[in-house]
């Protein structure tokens, strides 16, 4: 899946004049105790209407949350592959400069054409050049371990043409992404320069257990990707791969993601999660449920997706500084919800 960097969290709820597609349970009341939504009107949201939610202050103290919830007017099966092939690079307002699915196993050249996006005249790709050009095997403001910093410094050397940085950048990616491949979440290796070593799948845990709720739907899914204890009696789930480019806080940021995929029989529950993000936050993972619904003659797919993102500047952040960064996550996921349903 083509992550939406940063952006997307979705919600579902009851409404008595609903009719749901279900087996043996009506979604939109087991939902409701899960999701940030009290009530919602399915007729509204058939027409286009959003809702969103901040998340509540984490006691995690790098951590955020959103809740979204809309509708499209495809089956959950079509919404589902629609999620997964949606091309972001096509809504200009998202500042995503680009997005590739990857193989499994990845070659080192499914990464070659990185340095068409890396021309320095743009200010946030300039940003990424001066950080890696400043990365020695001491110091770093990029997320990355002190071997990687060495191995990137001497890749890059003092005056390195927009290729030799490309190609630089995809040793690296390529790197962790190939010990994801063979180890998943075990082979997550830590961001060295940060206050203190930062490594992504543990903060990727202590998002999801800031929500027991919504971890305890999820449980099936979280076991089989292997982010939660438990998945020894449980057989695992081949995920999808991806890179991308984007703008983040006005930095061209690189991130590694994975999508994991469950059919629960009457709806579908997904987990998008960038195990690695080259700088400006630390990790995210959203998490989705489509179930189907019909409102009269009118079917479609109900998405609620939960958003969880570590990021630094929220360590030292007031609580009402982190509650106002939850609001601009939910108003940046809109955006990219209303670009998906106009594609």
């Amino acid at each position: 899946m083509r992550r939406w960097t940063l952006f997307l969290m979705f919600v579902i709820c009851c409404s008595a004049c609903v009719t749901v597609f279900a087996q043996d349970i009506d979604p939109l009341a087991r939902l409701k105790q899960v999701s940030a939504f009290p009530k919602i009107d399915v007729k509204l949201l058939l027409d286009g209407e959003i809702l969103s939610k901040r998340g509540p202050l984490m006691t995690f103290p790098t951590g955020i949350s959103s809740q979204l919830c809309f509708a499209v007017p495809t089956s959950p099966a079509e919404t589902v592959k629609r999620l997964q092939t949606w091309d972001p690079t096509r809504c200009s307002s998202l500042k995503v400069y680009a997005a590739h699915d990857l193989n499994d196993p990845a070659e080192l050249k499914e990464f070659n054409n990185i340095h068409l996006f890396l021309e320095p005249g743009d200010h946030p790709v300039r940003w990424l050049w001066d950080q890696t050009l400043a990365t020695t095997d001491r110091r770093s403001d990029l997320n990355l371990t002190r071997v990687e910093a060495q191995e990137l410094a001497r890749c890059v050397g003092k005056s390195p043409d927009t290729k030799t940085m490309g190609d630089c950048w995809g040793q690296v990616l390529f790197a962790r992404l190939s010990d994801f491949q063979r180890n998943g979440f075990a082979s997550s290796l830590s961001y060295e320069f940060d206050v203190a070593p930062i490594n992504p799948a543990a903060h990727l845990l202590s998002l999801v257990q800031e929500q027991p709720l919504v971890a305890r739907e999820f449980v099936p899914l979280l076991r089989r990707a292997g982010l939660v204890n438990g998945a020894a009696a449980m057989p695992s789930i081949r995920p999808t791969y991806y890179w991308r480019l984007f703008e983040a806080g006005h930095h061209a940021t690189f991130s590694l993601g994975t999508v994991y995929l469950l059919d629960a029989g009457d709806h579908y529950k997904l987990l998008d999660i960038e195990y690695y993000v080259s700088g400006t936050y630390y990790t995210s993972a959203t998490l989705y449920e489509i179930w189907p619904i019909r409102d009269g003659e009118r079917r479609g797919s109900l998405v609620w997706c939960n958003v969880l993102c570590s990021a630094p500047m929220f360590r030292f952040a007031s609580g009402i500084e982190r509650l106002a960064s939850s609001i601009i996550l939910t108003l940046e996921f809109k955006k990219c919800v209303r670009c998906f349903q106009e594609s």
